[in-house]
């Protein structure tokens, strides 16, 4: 056990999946980590998740139809709403496993850093069975992570424990981003410490393979936030080498291909237009990349 308890808040943002959201509350309360304060920041839930919510020893965030603003902006809330030196975050339907916290505090503890992060298991559910696949981080990306972060979305929103003032003068989450918003997050808060993580898995992220509509999750969306991120960010991929502009390529094209092989029939049809396009005509993406190297010397 470690010797001094700094409180972490622990933010849970939800949209009418009580069920789901029960599992997650659950995981937190059953922590090994003793002071944890858990937020709850409900984004117009009208499926009675504020009665649930409202008899637990919890603190409870309501957004209104018409404030409501997204995922991000939910976030945000929870993080001006807490009072923790620590802050933690749980989609609704993922859960974490006993120890995740008191690790996680250990090794912030115990290190020259801001943010700490951990592996992950899928759980990945489908018409016949339920399967477990574990994710260990990466052994080379810790440490500084001023460049490397660019070529890898190392800590999913999740994993992720960070310092509650950190996050402020980071600027929080960008609330303009429906997706990537941890990449992008990340970015910034590499620019300031280094990062560490503990190597096991300690969370759970929940895939069903039958929820086409999170699985497609909006391709054009995606798309925007990716261009956005790489004009906010120009400065640091143009300081990248030929190499590192490859990997980054294989990031965004690897994320692409894992959304569309899970969808349904459509979108399987995208996932083989997109790897046609990859095997057929890799020369695109050369004389991409070589128009991009140019222009930075």
């Amino acid at each position: 056990m470690i010797n001094s308890n700094p409180r972490v808040s622990a933010i849970i943002t939800t949209h009418n999946r009580k069920a789901l959201l029960k599992r997650s509350i659950e995981s937190v309360f059953n922590q090994t980590y003793p002071n944890i304060e858990l937020i709850v920041v409900d984004d117009a839930s009208t499926d009675g998740t504020d009665e649930y919510c409202k008899v637990l020893p919890l603190r409870y965030v309501y957004i209104s139809k018409q404030e409501s603003k997204g995922g991000n902006y939910a976030r945000n809330l929870g993080i001006k709403a807490a009072t923790g030196e620590y802050v933690a975050f749980l989609d609704d339907d993922d859960y974490w496993l006993p120890s995740k916290i008191e690790k996680q505090v250990t090794l912030l503890e115990n290190s020259d850093c801001e943010l700490v992060y951990c592996g992950r298991r899928l759980e990945i559910i489908s018409k016949e069975n339920v399967k477990y696949v574990d994710l260990l981080p990466n052994k080379q990306y810790q440490g500084n992570m001023r460049k490397k972060i660019l070529l890898t979305i190392c800590a999913t929103t999740t994993t992720i424990l960070a310092k509650r003032q950190s996050l402020f003068e980071a600027g929080l989450f960008d609330e303009n981003l429906g997706f990537w918003q941890e990449y992008e997050l990340t970015i910034r808060m590499a620019q300031r410490k280094p990062f560490y993580f503990v190597n096991e898995p300690l969370c759970v992220y929940r895939i069903d393979t039958q929820d086409n509509l999170r699985l497609t999750n909006k391709f054009d969306r995606w798309k925007d936030a990716v261009r956005y991120i790489h004009l906010k960010h120009a400065e640091l991929y143009k300081s990248l080498n030929y190499l590192e502009c490859m990997n980054v390529c294989v990031l965004v094209w690897g994320d692409a291909l894992n959304r569309a092989k899970n969808g349904g029939f459509w979108m399987k049809y995208c996932y083989y237009a997109l790897l046609f396009n990859i095997v057929a005509f890799p020369i695109r993406s050369i004389n991409w990349l070589k128009k991009y190297y140019s222009e930075k010397v």
